[in-house]
Order: structure tokens, then C-alpha cells, then sequence
């Protein structure tokens, strides 16, 4: 596939990305993207408690899964798979060989490689090593195999830098599926051991259970994105109750970053490190003017070099009184929509200028930026508490 199709099929995966990497940084650092990187977010640890209604929101999200127990990153990566698979036009059973393969391949993981097998050479094994550049959820050692699949640069897969792009990596997987003659209709194992040529290749039945129930939860979502790719996502989670024309708090973490000077420029706004996936709230009840994607791409996470806010959604609440929402994995309403307070808008992300999964929440007073902390308090909400999840 190529041109406009796999930019398509590229887009329609993986507002849920978990950890997903950015295969090469975009060299557009601006004032403007300054304001957006959240300060030290990487670090921040995920909240104790998750917000309300948290466990409702798609992938990114842990869950117990024929038995299995899958956490965020796992069911992050599987949704970027099932994305893929709906993309492409496949069907769930494509889904369901690829996840078995995975779990068995990685535990559904995007793994890296630091090169140290024996059966590497030393310029191999320093090519390998690059894997360890690119996020990544766990480490390998397995000749020159990595990410999900466990795909080989020296066996043809892709570069380094492709393998470590989830996107990438599912497109590879599904490309040469299609070529198994018969691929819908023969037993899985057979299936994925006809792409994998594995030396464990009956292994992958143990797993088609996990595989055909965890495509049962994600492919919904999966089929929603494929009609509407451009960061939409289905609105899976309730609204919090908020009474007419009060304030709520966006959605649940701490606060890493403030509003103020950062590197001789304004951080215009507030960042909340919440867990990947946590529902994303309007903090007042508004219409919305603008829900989209601000960079030059969002089905996976963004970089420092990377402008824009990825998935952003703006609401107007009268009297020269808007906020903002940014970096959103993906987002569940559309411009014109009129919201209330407490509405679902979308989910935590790490999309367009940013450097982790958070929420980059601004509040403007006729378009000048104003501190959201404050300016919350004044309404009742305590943004630096320490968990109003």
C-alpha cells in the first residue's frame, strides 16, 4: 500500500497509542511549540486513583482479558493493531492472528533491542542498539528482532526506525498476512506462522483465546476509526453530573507544569499528568469551536520536534471566556456541538508537541491565555490537589 491509502490507514490508527514512537522528529521547534512542552511530565507518576468513569475509556486502559491481565501498554499497543487491521479494510479475524502473534512475539509490547546477541556482528549489533532511540516499552535480545512482532531489519522487515513505529510495525505484519494464500480461512497458528516463520511456530494457538476475545473489546473502536479517522474517537465514557454553569476540573493527575515563563516563553496553560486514556472533561458548559488534529499527524504520540498541539478541542463559554484542551489521544465531540459542563470531550494523550501522556489545559479571556489555577479556584476547583480524580 502507498500513497494517499496508507496515509489514510496511518491516520486511522492509534489515538490510544501507548508509547507509540515517532519514527523521526520534525525539525519545527518554534516559540509557539514551546508553550507546549509539558515540564517534566515524563517523570510524573500516574495518579493513585483514576478520575471518574477512567476504566471506561478505549485501549490504554488495563483489563483482565480471557484470564490474562493486560495493563495500559498492552492494551494500547493491541488497539493500534486492531486500528491497523480495521484501516486496511481486513476484518477482525486479521486482528486476531496479529494480537495472537504479538502476545506471543512480545507480550504486546514495543521492545527494543541493545544489540548483545552473539549472532550479531558488531556493525549489526550497533544498528540493532538504535532500537533503544525510539520509545519503547521493554528490552529484547533476540538476534536483530523488535517491537511487537519481533520483526527483523536484517530479514527485510524495514529499518530500525520503521520497526519501531507501531503503525509501521502492525502494516508490515498485515502486508505479508494477505499474501498467505487462504489466510481467512486457515488455523491461525498456520496463519501467523506463514508471516512470522517462527521456530516456535505452534505456539501462536495457545493464545488465539486472548486474541479473539481481546479483538471482541477493541474492534468497535477500531471500526469507528476507520469511518472517521481524523482523532475521533466513540464516546465510550458517561459525563460527570455538574450542575448549568458551573466549573469541574478537566480531568484527573497532578500538576506538572504551570502557567508562566518556561525558556523565555509563556506556558499558556496547565498541564495534568493523568493516566493514558483518562476521560477528558469540558470544565464548563460551552459550544464547541474547534475539535481537530493541530499537528502534522496524531494517530501516534508527538516529539519535541513536532508543532502544534496534537488533538485539540476548544470550547467557547460566552463573555470572551474559552478553554482548551490539548494533546488528547483523540476526542468525542465536533465543532457546533453545544456541551455542558462535565461533558465527555476525550482522552489523555501525548499527541502533537509533547513529551508524555497528559492534558494541556488552557483558559483565555478574549483570547489572551489567563492561569487556569487560580481562575479554576476562584470557581471551586482545586487543581492542585492531590488527586480529584
Amino acid at each position: 500500500m502507498s500513497g494517499p491509502a496508507e496515509g489514510a490507514v496511518r491516520v486511522y490508527a492509534t489515538r490510544w497509542l501507548v508509547q507509540a514512537a515517532a519514527p523521526a522528529a520534525i525539525p519545527v521547534i518554534t516559540a509557539f511549540t514551546l508553550l507546549l512542552i509539558p515540564l517534566a511530565v515524563l517523570a510524573a507518576p500516574e495518579a493513585s486513583r483514576p478520575a471518574a468513569s477512567s476504566a471506561c475509556s478505549t485501549g490504554g486502559t488495563g483489563a483482565t482479558v480471557a484470564g490474562v491481565d493486560l495493563d495500559a501498554v498492552q492494551m494500547g499497543q493491541a488497539q493500534t493493531i486492531a486500528h491497523v487491521a480495521a484501516g486496511r479494510g481486513l476484518g477482525p479475524y486479521a486482528a486476531t492472528v496479529a494480537l495472537a502473534t504479538a502476545y506471543q512475539e512480545s507480550r504486546i509490547q514495543m521492545l527494543a533491542n541493545d544489540g548483545s546477541s552473539p549472532e550479531l556482528t558488531a556493525e549489526q549489533a550497533a544498528v540493532t542498539a538504535t532500537s533503544l532511540q525510539y520509545t519503547h516499552d521493554g528490552l529484547g535480545s533476540d538476534h536483530d528482532s523488535v517491537n511487537t512482532f519481533q520483526q527483523r531489519w536484517i530479514a527485510g522487515w524495514g529499518t530500525v526506525a520503521q520497526l519501531m513505529d507501531p503503525v509501521y510495525a502492525a502494516e508490515a505484519f498485515y502486508a505479508r498476512l494477505v499474501e498467505v494464500p487462504n489466510w481467512q480461512t486457515v488455523p491461525l497458528t498456520r496463519a501467523a506462522q506463514a508471516v512470522q516463520v517462527s521456530a516456535a511456530g505452534g505456539a501462536y494457538a495457545r493464545w488465539e483465546p486472548l486474541a479473539r476475545e481481546l479483538t471482541a473489546m477493541l474492534w468497535p473502536a477500531a471500526q469507528a476509526a476507520a469511518v472517521d479517522p481524523f482523532g475521533a474517537a466513540p464516546g465510550v465514557c458517561p459525563g460527570l453530573p455538574a450542575a448549568a454553569g458551573s466549573w469541574v476540573r478537566p480531568s484527573s493527575g497532578t500538576v506538572t507544569s504551570g502557567y508562566g515563563p518556561r525558556w523565555g516563553t509563556l506556558h499558556a496553560g496547565v498541564d495534568l499528568a493523568g493516566p493514558r486514556g483518562a476521560p477528558v472533561y469540558a470544565a464548563s458548559g460551552g459550544t464547541v469551536i474547534r475539535a481537530a488534529c493541530t499537528s502534522v499527524f496524531c494517530d501516534r504520540d508527538g516529539n519535541l520536534g513536532l508543532g502544534g498541539y496534537g488533538n485539540l478541542v476548544e470550547l467557547d463559554h460566552g463573555g470572551g471566556v474559552t478553554t482548551r484542551y490539548a494533546h488528547l489521544s483523540g476526542y468525542t465531540v465536533t465543532p457546533g456541538q453545544q456541551v455542558p459542563a462535565g461533558a465527555l470531550l476525550g482522552f489523555q494523550g501525548s499527541t502533537g508537541n509533547s513529551t508524555g501522556v497528559h492534558l494541556h489545559f488552557e483558559v483565555r479571556l478574549d483570547g489572551a491565555p489567563v492561569d487556569p489555577v487560580p481562575w479554576l479556584a476562584d470557581r471551586g476547583v482545586d487543581l492542585d490537589a492531590p488527586d480529584a480524580g
